[in-house]
């Protein structure tokens, strides 16, 4: 079975969980069977270049990605579920719904381990891979006290979730980083910064809500930090223009003291009841043994 997922060019820990979890439970990725695994990742959408047209694709938990051409799948498709009501919405609810299936993490055999992992850090803080090259995170963590984790886990997938597990408490602006911590139960706080500017808020706030809702969480508490500012030349030319043009401008000093402000500030996190936890365990266990027999019923088939 390949594994399909989007892979970014410098690594981004959500996407790149794929194969590491994958080959946890499915056994190590083999593309002589015909078969595609499709996961985590807002990947569902009509031209995607990723898919390929004469092999079977399992849809294991991705989300519809919203704002592009729109979903049909033809019969190489297997849904098996997808990652939360809005995806599921997109798809006229002709498929069922779970969460995101970064939280089949807890029927990996390696989950116990490191779940046991002795707490470490007071808050720890991981980013969106696409604002690192706007901020300086680490400096700014060291600034605050705040234990910073990579969201590109250039020391392996297995070293960022034991730092995630390591954590009492996490801000994060990348999802995943907010799920694995749930996973994990460690309390999560949300930063938007960059994804209404690097995704788009239509994609960005669909995926978080999609995912949010599968876990009960509409109302939590967030913490906002604009990316970008009128400021001084900014007001000029919207004056200038009469209202008609509102530019707004990056800085990263300004940004650089709103977020060490902001931060500083954040005192509520959020996380999964028990309940809802175990039913998620409980439905993921029976999709994972369905992709098992998939792939049974396919190798007796070739030989």
């Amino acid at each position: 079975m390949k594994f399909i997922y989007y892979k970014a060019k410098k690594g981004n820990f959500g996407d790149d969980l794929n194969p590491w979890l994958w080959e946890k439970l499915f056994g190590k990725e083999d593309v002589s069977d015909g078969l595609d695994l499709v996961g985590i990742g807002s990947i569902l959408f009509d031209g995607n270049k990723i898919f390929s047209k004469d092999r079977k694709k399992i849809v294991f938990g991705s989300g519809i990605r919203p704002n592009s051409n729109s979903f049909n799948p033809d019969p190489t498709w297997k849904i098996l579920f997808l990652r939360g009501p809005l995806s599921a919405r997109s798809m006229n609810n002709d498929y069922p719904y779970i969460t995101d299936s970064a939280y089949s993490i807890r029927q990996a055999r390696i989950f116990k381990d490191i779940v046991r992992e002795k707490k470490k850090y007071e808050i720890s803080f991981m980013p969106h891979y696409q604002s690192l090259g706007l901020i300086d995170w680490e400096d700014l963590c060291n600034k605050l006290n705040i234990h910073y984790i990579s969201c590109k886990s250039e020391s392996g997938i297995e070293f960022t979730l034991r730092e995630i597990a390591r954590s009492k408490s996490i801000i994060t602006e990348s999802m995943h980083g907010a799920i694995l911590a749930d996973a994990f139960r460690v309390p999560w706080h949300r930063l938007i910064l960059s994804t209404p500017y690097t995704e788009g808020s239509l994609i960005s706030e669909f995926k978080w809500k999609d995912w949010l809702l599968t876990i009960n969480k509409v109302d939590f508490q967030t913490t906002g930090v604009k990316l970008y500012e009128k400021y001084l030349l900014g007001k000029i030319i919207n004056k200038l223009t009469f209202g008609r043009v509102n530019a707004e401008f990056f800085s990263k000093s300004p940004i650089h003291r709103s977020l060490l402000s902001a931060l500083s500030k954040i005192n509520a996190y959020s996380l999964s009841d028990e309940r809802t936890i175990t039913k998620l365990d409980n439905l993921l266990k029976k999709e994972i043994k369905k992709v098992g027999d998939i792939q049974k019923t396919n190798k007796t088939r070739g030989l």
